[in-house]
């Protein structure tokens, strides 16, 4: 089942980032299916560790750096259909209740991409979404611009620089979050770490969504996800509540120097749930400091 998780993950990561490429006619279902294939990690995790096996942060990393190569957005319905049917090849014939759920969901998925690659919605032809799968993708593109906002060189360079950790912490969290969620016995802490992971997948899609505009996305890496089961997950509580009061803090000043409506108010509008982050956090430490 660790192959699963690895080819659930993998999944996920093309989804959920291409939900951000695709046109906007497709955005809901890209999305969907990154969701889905989010609870597919979530369930081949627990399938893992119900048959005795460990599990790591790893994906396949070249499949998702293909995502960069591609030029136009028919090449990125292509990329997911594939995807999918990558997925399909490794399904085995067992009655696993949980690989019969993904064969099943991935099938589905797959002939709506395949209407889709055709130029259609639900059956009916769409001359607009058959011209729209020849346009470019220009997420990696560098432009460094948001179209209809002024940006100084300053202000520019520190909305990158924040959106680049950002993204990439949002997604390291995402793991995080759910590892410790799959081992966790307390109610308590898996109700706190079931509403952060589906937090930072909602920042990671909006993070990952101005960068697209700004042709600055950057891609996930690996992280050594093994290493979470050794650690002490009451330091880990600790220092993410002093991470998450820091990125309200990061907001904030953000906030004041883009010198952009729209801009800071998503920007409050995200410092604002940093704050409720640092509070489910203290709930799960006190939780487990209880049972102590």
């Amino acid at each position: 089942m660790e192959k699963q998780v690895i080819r659930q993950h993998t999944s996920f990561i093309k989804f959920i980032y291409s939900s951000v490429l695709v046109p906007e006619s497709i955005q809901d279902l890209v999305e969907d299916i990154g969701f889905f294939k989010y609870r597919h990690m979530c369930w081949a995790m627990e399938e893992s560790v119900r048959e005795g096996e460990e599990f790591g942060g790893t994906f396949a990393v070249d499949e998702v750096a293909e995502l960069k190569k591609l030029k136009t957005q028919r090449e990125l319905v292509n990329y997911l259909i594939s995807d999918l049917e990558t997925n399909l090849r490794t399904y085995s014939n067992d009655n696993l209740p949980t690989i019969a759920r993904f064969k099943n969901d991935d099938l589905y998925f797959l002939e709506q991409l395949k209407e889709i690659k055709e130029g259609r919605l639900k059956g009916s032809f769409k001359p607009e979404l058959n011209r729209q799968l020849e346009e470019p993708i220009t997420a990696f593109s560098q432009k460094g611009k948001l179209k209809g906002v002024e940006l100084t060189s300053e202000t520019k360079n520190a909305l990158i620089f924040f959106l680049m950790e950002e993204i990439f912490k949002e997604y390291e969290l995402i793991l995080i979050y759910s590892f410790y969620k799959t081992y966790s016995q307390n109610s308590t802490t898996n109700s706190v770490f079931t509403d952060l992971a589906y937090d930072s997948i909602y920042h990671l899609k909006r993070f990952a969504q101005l960068a697209k505009e700004l042709g600055v996305l950057t891609l996930p890496r690996p992280i050594p996800l093994k290493k979470y089961r050794s650690e002490d997950i009451i330091q880990f509580l600790k220092e993410n509540i002093e991470e998450e009061r820091g990125a309200e803090k990061n907001c904030l000043i953000l906030a004041e120097k883009i010198g952009n409506d729209q801009l800071r108010d998503f920007l409050l509008f995200i410092s604002r749930q940093e704050v409720y982050h640092a509070y489910l956090l203290e709930r799960a430490l006190a939780t487990l400091k209880e049972k102590k």
